[in-house]
């Protein structure tokens, strides 16, 4: 059986502001198919590790590597990753349908394809039948379920979530967890 390689590695990687270390010397490999949880009090660095591998910020010292590939110089459009964030992100004028598309449609993803996905994405996380509503009439719950819909519908090499059911009731919890492996 052949060995298991990294899907994502960092190296050391430190973030500093105003001369102040929010991340320290972490190193982390993260294999394909491994889901894993970065725990910390609020302040400790956990968004802010996020947003190194996703390419938002970038690592004043370290390396990040994405499928054996270092991307600290790679913008974050040419990574193969999808992130939630904690506050969602959703585009407020926008339907259900039109945020879970909207990756599909910018990377010229074909209509049928983009139908099929969307639907299967809102099934997933228990929205279907919610294409047409716009976020505002969404409870918070049910937005966040829309971003992680988002994320998952385009098939990312790497999943970041940022607290990705903190909005969620036990019961949803426990099934998007099953959803999210």
């Amino acid at each position: 059986m052949g060995q298991v390689l990294p899907d994502v590695i960092l190296t050391n990687i430190t973030k500093r502001y105003d001369g102040n270390a929010v991340v320290r010397d972490v190193s982390l490999s993260i294999d394909q198919g491994e889901f894993v949880s970065i725990l910390g009090p609020s302040g400790c660095g956990k968004t802010t590790t996020l947003r190194m591998i996703a390419g938002f910020i970038l690592p004043d010292e370290g390396t990040v590597e994405i499928r054996r590939e270092i991307v600290n110089d790679i913008p974050p459009h040419k990574r193969d990753f999808a992130m939630v964030f904690q506050s969602y992100a959703l585009f407020p004028h926008l339907s259900v349908y039109d945020n879970v598309a909207f990756g599909l449609k910018i990377t010229k993803v074909k209509k049928n394809q983009i139908v099929e996905r969307v639907s299967t994405a809102l099934t997933a996380v228990g929205l279907s039948g919610y294409e047409k509503r716009l976020p505002r009439q969404l409870s918070g719950g049910q937005q966040q379920r829309v971003a992680l819909a988002r994320a998952i519908v385009m098939n990312p090499a790497v999943l970041l979530l940022d607290e990705p059911l903190s909005n969620l009731d036990l019961k949803m919890r426990q099934s998007m967890r099953i959803e999210i492996k």
